[in-house]
């Protein structure tokens, strides 16, 4: 299956709406958030959620929205960025989606100048766990539990992120 990455901007507010709430419907234990908070959010709230860092939907053969992945500088460590609300459609997942997405995230830590990606998952997400592990993402050994479910998350580092030199953020990316 053919599939493109590309970033989030002003006017994808609906499609990051569609595919937060798809994602909260397959997947509801994988996130802090829930269904409800997300569909109550306003054009105005999925703005500011694109505003402090970088949103990349994947789009499958045909431009439907199928994924999406966000990363955040840290704000108390410029040399880190964090990963989070990923979620690849089923269909997708095992065709390679998943790793462009995080590739995009890594690449785009890089191009902001951070050294180290982080993340949290649920740690009885075998299937995330692995495919972070692809990308060289290796537990840290800090865990918490996600307040709403009560699952333990664990967090997980990459350093020396990929540099970014083919990758261009201001447009559509293949």
């Amino acid at each position: 299956m053919q599939y493109k990455v590309r970033r989030a901007v002003i006017g994808d507010e609906q499609v990051l709406r569609a595919l937060r709430l798809q994602a909260l419907t397959d997947s509801p234990q994988a996130f802090g958030s829930t269904y409800e908070r997300e569909l109550a959010r306003t054009t105005e709230d999925w703005q500011r959620w694109l505003a402090p860092g970088v949103t990349f939907i994947l789009e499958a053969s045909g431009g439907e929205p199928r994924g999406l992945v966000a990363g955040s500088r840290d704000p108390e460590d410029s040399s880190v960025v964090h990963l989070m609300a990923m979620w690849v459609h089923p269909d997708l997942r095992g065709t390679g989606a998943a790793d462009a997405l995080v590739f995009y995230v890594q690449a785009w830590g890089s191009q902001v100048g951070a050294t180290q990606v982080r993340l949290n998952v649920v740690e009885s997400n075998s299937r995330a766990r692995r495919c972070y592990e692809r990308a060289g993402f290796r537990a840290t050994g800090r865990q918490g539990v996600v307040e709403r479910t009560g699952d333990v998350e664990i967090e997980m580092t990459c350093d020396g992120v990929p540099l970014s030199g083919t990758i261009s953020f201001s447009s559509e990316s293949a």
